[in-house]
């Protein structure tokens, strides 16, 4: 019986490991685009297209905006087509629409198509293996989608180091640019090194062969498990786990839970969210592009972030499992809320800003708890739909944050559109302590 057991837990922790990686591949573009923004804006502006650098901030809007909106196609296929297959169609798909950026060339529409794509792919794919991992992991799913986001989080680190060793090896440093014929631009912040910018489209190729070395172990690999397995897994749970007993006393149903008060709280909270993700993983190099003059610290700042996130990430899901979702959800924007706010004069000073962001990127990967949130107050039943449906919260978050990102060009300060982030955060974190 030993034997049996210890076999049962390798064979969850190997799906519940393959599944991560695919997370990580279809998660690098996203979450490293705040390191790559900067070159990717040299590039386009050297490219003639001339536009503030905050429009870029319509790109992961984007991507999020589409992970939420069509994470729940992969279900709805599922009923006509085996779930591996589709799994593995829309990891293929993620490369291939990797290489059109090279291939096609790289514009501003062109990118904000790509982001649409690969949002549509890796919200099935993300869906697909959140769903998994909680199938295999049933008395751990906090700590089991922690891992998952662990990964995700890393994946912020690995566009950091490419955009140091490979973009910019020597630390080059930005100029700034003016054109006369965009009076309104001002003064621009840019790489004028084409040793700098001219890397931007084979971006795109190393990426397409990192989602293949990662997406191929969870293509093979990952699957739900069998009727036999549930059972087994049964008093795998009982004898070797301490079993989670926050979770729901009833079993609801997606219909009940629509017509539930705490279903919409929680649904503000996943839209306020997105405000603060977005807020810790793509704008920090926006924020201090003219107070911290060192292309290199700032990437120092992505990789510290996204490792930051990454153990956020794995740490929320692991308190969620210990206290439950009201107080996780309090205790993360309730950090969240003024350190966004302080980014405004943080940025003023390189370690304290690194410090910083860390501190707000750590505390977002609150992000992590959405499914565990759903098993707590609504039950295991159709997990997979419910996540995706919740999930869809982020589309509000994401257009908002793009809406507040484009009127700080133009209609308020850096200041009011940090306050404006951050509003939000601190309604989810009363909203959270009183109704969830």
């Amino acid at each position: 019986m030993g034997i049996f057991r210890s076999g049962m837990r390798w064979r969850s922790r190997l799906m519940l490991l393959s599944g991560c990686l695919g997370a990580c591949a279809m998660s690098v573009p996203v979450f490293s685009y705040g390191s790559m923004a900067p070159y990717i804006y040299s590039y386009l502006w050297m490219q003639g297209q001339r536009f503030d650098i905050y429009h870029l901030n319509l790109h992961p809007s984007l991507f999020l905006m589409f992970v939420t909106s069509c994470g729940s196609v992969i279900g709805l296929l599922s009923k006509v087509m085996n779930e591996r297959i589709l799994y593995a169609i829309f990891s293929a798909l993620l490369t291939l629409i990797m290489l059109s950026l090279y291939w096609f060339g790289t514009t501003y529409i062109a990118l904000s198509i790509y982001m649409c794509a690969i949002g549509f792919c890796g919200g099935n794919v993300l869906v697909y293996t959140i769903g998994k991992a909680t199938e295999w992991n049933p008395s751990k799913s906090g700590t089991a989608n922690g891992v998952i986001g662990f990964f995700i989080g890393l994946s912020g680190f690995i566009g950091s180091f490419i955009c140091t060793v490979y973009v910019n090896p020597n630390n080059v440093q930005t100029q700034r640019v003016y054109d006369p014929a965009y009076p309104e631009l001002g003064n621009v912040t840019i790489f004028t090194d084409p040793a700098i910018y001219e890397k931007v489209p084979w971006l795109w190729v190393i990426f397409a062969i990192m989602f293949t070395a990662l997406f191929l172990p969870s293509v093979i690999i990952v699957r739900s498990p069998t009727p036999d397995e549930v059972c087994e897994m049964t008093p795998l749970c009982d004898e070797s786990f301490e079993v989670n007993k926050l979770t729901s006393d009833h079993n609801y149903s997606v219909v009940e839970m629509l017509k539930t008060c705490k279903f919409y709280v929680l649904y503000v909270i996943v839209m306020t969210m997105s405000l603060a993700l977005l807020t810790g993983t793509e704008i920090f190099k926006e924020l201090a592009k003219d107070t911290i003059a060192d292309d290199h610290f700032l990437n120092v700042i992505g990789a510290a972030l996204a490792i930051c996130n990454a153990f956020g990430r794995l740490l929320w899901g692991v308190v969620m499992d210990k206290i439950g979702a009201r107080w996780a959800l309090f205790s993360a924007f309730l950090i969240i809320t003024p350190g966004i706010v302080l980014l405004y004069w943080t940025r003023l000073m390189p370690w304290p800003y690194l410090i910083n962001v860390c501190v707000v990127s750590f505390s977002s990967g609150i992000f992590t708890g959405i499914a565990p949130a759903l098993v707590e107050l609504f039950g295991h039943r159709d997990i997979s739909l419910k996540y995706s449906i919740c999930l869809s919260g982020e589309l509000f978050g994401c257009l908002l944050f793009y809406l507040l990102s484009i009127g700080s060009v133009k209609l308020y300060s850096d200041l009011v559109f940090l306050i404006l982030l951050a509003v939000p955060c601190g309604v989810s974190c009363i909203a959270g302590l009183i109704f969830i």
